[in-house]
C-alpha cells in the first residue's frame, strides 16, 4: 500500500490531528494536481506532510526539525534526502499548483469577511505585500560582503483570508525591488486564480507599488486589475474636479473629498481624502476604482493591515524567521508551504466552528470590549469610532492558543476526537 493510500485509509474515522489538518490538501493533491508521485520513501504526499509539519513545529533549523521527527515521532529521515528535496523544481511547481487548486476548490467554505458590504461583492480583493526572512546559514553575500534577507511577495484575499505566494523578490546576495516582480507575476497569477469570466480584481498595496502607467494598462488587461493605495508625499496631481458622493451615508463617514485627478493631463485616476473619525489622522488614497463609494475605498486600504497580521503570525507564533535553505527554488518552496499551511489552518478552524461549534469565543468577547473602550476614549476627545467597524468580523488573525493546541496535538500524536477537547479549551478563554 502506498503512502498516499495509507493516509486516506488508516484511522479514517478518527484520524491523527495532523492527517485531519492535511486532509483537504491530500484530496486536492490526489485529484487535481498533475505529475504527483505516490511511491518512494519521500513521495509528494510525505513531502507535503513534512513541509507543513516544519511550518507548525517551531523548530529553529532544519536539523532541529529532523531530530524532532526522529525523537518525538519516530520518523527518521536522512538530512540529505530532506534538503535535496527543497531544491526540486518539480516539487516546487506541484506545491504552487496545489495551493492554487486548494484555494479554488475550498476557499468557498470560509466565511466572507466582507459580507457586511454588499457593494464589494462584484470584486475579488487582494492585499499584496512582501515578507522578509533572515538569510539561510550558507547564503551568498552581495558585492559589499553583506547578507541579503530572503523576501517573497504574497497576496492575501481580503474576503476569505487565504494566502498565495507570488514569487521570490530577493535573496542569495541579490537585492531587488518588489514592483518589477509584481508587474511580471500579476497578470499570469490572476489568470490562474480565477475564471476569465470572473469578477475584476482590486489590489490593495502600499505606495511602493505605485506605477501609474502599469495600473492604467491593467485596466485593459485580459484579467483587469485595479489599484487602491496611499498617495506619496511627492505626488503633485492635477485636480480635474470633485466627484459626486453621498455625504450622509454611514460608509462615507470620514470622507472629506472625492476627486478626479491626473498626472499627465490625459489619463484619469481618483483621489479620496479621508480623516479617521476615531484618531483624526488624515489619509489620501489613490485608486483606479471608479464605481465604489469613497468610504469603501478608504475601508479597503485600512484593511490592508490584515496581511501584516499574517506575517506577524508567521514570525511570532510559528517562529518562521529564517530561510530554510539556499537558492531561489528553496525560497519559493518555503513560501508556498507557509501560504499552504496558513490556508489549511483557516480551513481547520472553520471546520471546528461549523461541525463542532468550537469558535474563538475569547476573541469575540475581547473585540466587543475593545470597541466599547475605543468608543469611550474617542468620545472623551470629541471623536467617534467609524460605524463600519461594527460590520467587520471579530476573528481575522490566527491566535497563539489555537496554534499551540494544534502543535501540541501533533507532537503528542493525538487523534482528532481527542484533540477537540483541547481546541475547545484553547478557543474559549485566554490562559
Amino acid at each position: 500500500m502506498s503512502f498516499s493510500q495509507q493516509i486516506f485509509t488508516f484511522g479514517a474515522a478518527n484520524p491523527l490531528l495532523l492527517d485531519q489538518l492535511l486532509a483537504p490538501a491530500n484530496e486536492v493533491l490526489s485529484n487535481f494536481v498533475r505529475g504527483v508521485t505516490s511511491e518512494g520513501p519521500l513521495n509528494d504526499f510525505r513531502f507535503l506532510r513534512l513541509g507543513v509539519q516544519r511550518i507548525v513545529s517551531q523548530c529553529a533549523s532544519g536539523r532541529d526539525f529532523l531530530q524532532q521527527l526522529h525523537n518525538l515521532h519516530d520518523q527518521p529521515i536522512a538530512r540529505a534526502t530532506f534538503f535535496d528535496a527543497l531544491h526540486s523544481e518539480r516539487r516546487n511547481r506541484i506545491l504552487a499548483e496545489l495551493n492554487t487548486q486548494l484555494v479554488l476548490r475550498r476557499a468557498s467554505q470560509l466565511p466572507d469577511l466582507l459580507q457586511g458590504f454588499p457593494a464589494l461583492a462584484k470584486y475579488q480583493i487582494f492585499a499584496i505585500d512582501g515578507h522578509h526572512l533572515a538569510h539561510s546559514v550558507h547564503a551568498a553575500r552581495d558585492e559589499k560582503g553583506d547578507h541579503v534577507s530572503a523576501n517573497s511577495l504574497y497576496a492575501m484575499n481580503l474576503r476569505t483570508g487565504v494566502l498565495a505566494n507570488l514569487g521570490s523578490v530577493q535573496g542569495e546576495g541579490v537585492r531587488r525591488h518588489e514592483m518589477p516582480v509584481f508587474r511580471r507575476q500579476l497578470g499570469p497569477w490572476l489568470l490562474r486564480q480565477t475564471d476569465r469570466r470572473g469578477p475584476p480584481t482590486i489590489c490593495v498595496v502600499d505606495p511602493g507599488f505605485v506605477d501609474n502607467r502599469f495600473w492604467l494598462e491593467m485596466l485593459a488587461a485580459p484579467r483587469p486589475a485595479l489599484l487602491i493605495t496611499r498617495t506619496k508625499s511627492n505626488m503633485k496631481p492635477i485636480v480635474l474636479g470633485e466627484r459626486l458622493w453621498e455625504r450622509d451615508t454611514e460608509v462615507n463617514q470620514g470622507v472629506v473629498a472625492d476627486e478626479t485627478i491626473s498626472f499627465d493631463g490625459r489619463n484619469r485616476m481618483r483621489r479620496v481624502r479621508y480623516v479617521d473619525p476615531e484618531s483624526g489622522e488624515a489619509f489620501d488614497f489613490l485608486t483606479t476604482v471608479m464605481d465604489l463609494s469613497p468610504g469603501l475605498v478608504a475601508l479597503l486600504y485600512l484593511l490592508r493591515w490584515r496581511i501584516e497580521k499574517v506575517f506577524d503570525t508567521s514570525k511570532n507564533k510559528l517562529a518562521e524567521v529564517k530561510a530554510w535553505a539556499t537558492g531561489e527554488v528553496a525560497q519559493e518552496m518555503q513560501a508556498h508551504f507557509f501560504a499552504l499551511t496558513h490556508n489549511l489552518l483557516l480551513l481547520l478552524r472553520q471546520k471546528l466552528n461549523t461541525e463542532h461549534g468550537i469558535r474563538e469565543e475569547k476573541v469575540e468577547r475581547k473585540r466587543e470590549e475593545a470597541l466599547t473602550q475605543r468608543q469611550e476614549k474617542a468620545t472623551q476627545h470629541g471623536r467617534t469610532v467609524a460605524r463600519f467597524q461594527e460590520k467587520l468580523p471579530a476573528i481575522v488573525q490566527l491566535t497563539a492558543q489555537f496554534i499551540r493546541a494544534l502543535r501540541n496535538g501533533i507532537i503528542r500524536a493525538l487523534r482528532w476526537t481527542a484533540a477537540l477537547s483541547h481546541f475547545r479549551i484553547a478557543m474559549k478563554a485566554y490562559l
